[in-house]
C-alpha cells in the first residue's frame, strides 16, 4: 500500500506541475494579445477569444459553487 501511496502522490505532483506550465502558457499568451493587440497572430488572438467566451459562459452560480467546493476542501483537509 506504501508503494500506491508514494505512486498517487508523484502523480499528483507531475499532474500540478503540468497545469501550472499551462496556466503560465495561457497567461503568458494573454499578456502577448494585450501587448501587441490585433496584430499578436492568429494563435494569440484566438485564445484571447477562447478565453473571453469562457469568461462570459462562466455565470455568477458557477463561481460561487467553485468557492463552496474549494472551501469544503480546505475545511476537509485540514482535519
Amino acid at each position: 500500500m506504501n508503494d500506491f501511496d508514494n505512486f498517487t502522490k508523484k502523480a499528483k505532483l507531475v499532474l500540478f506541475r503540468i497545469v501550472e506550465v499551462l496556466a503560465l502558457t495561457v497567461a503568458i499568451l494573454l499578456l502577448l494579445y494585450l501587448l501587441l493587440g490585433e496584430a499578436s497572430g492568429n494563435y494569440i488572438t484566438s485564445v484571447a477569444v477562447n478565453v473571453s467566451l469562457f469568461i462570459s459562459a462562466v455565470t455568477p452560480e458557477a463561481l460561487a459553487a467553485i468557492a463552496l467546493g474549494i472551501a469544503l476542501y480546505s475545511y476537509f483537509h485540514k482535519k
